[in-house]
């Protein structure tokens, strides 16, 4: 019997670059758009280590506060 399986979800990544490739974007707008996306990325897990508390917690704020300014 063959099973059909079920259709994969497509990754953040992919759905990056087909969204891209479908506005048409220039070579450096895409890169740009890929390294703000690995840093998005690199941001959103440091703050989810720094809700565990202590001296992180602490450098990822202070960090947050020099790129976005005070709340």
């Amino acid at each position: 019997m063959n099973q059909r399986k079920p259709p994969r979800r497509e990754s953040s990544a992919a759905s990056l670059e087909r969204q891209m490739a479908d506005g048409g974007l220039s070579d450096d707008a895409r890169q740009f758009l890929r390294d703000l996306h690995a840093a998005e990325k690199q941001l959103n897990d440091a703050f989810r280590r720094a809700h565990q508390g202590g001296a992180l917690e602490e450098r990822v704020s202070a960090v947050y506060r020099r790129m976005y300014g005070k709340d």
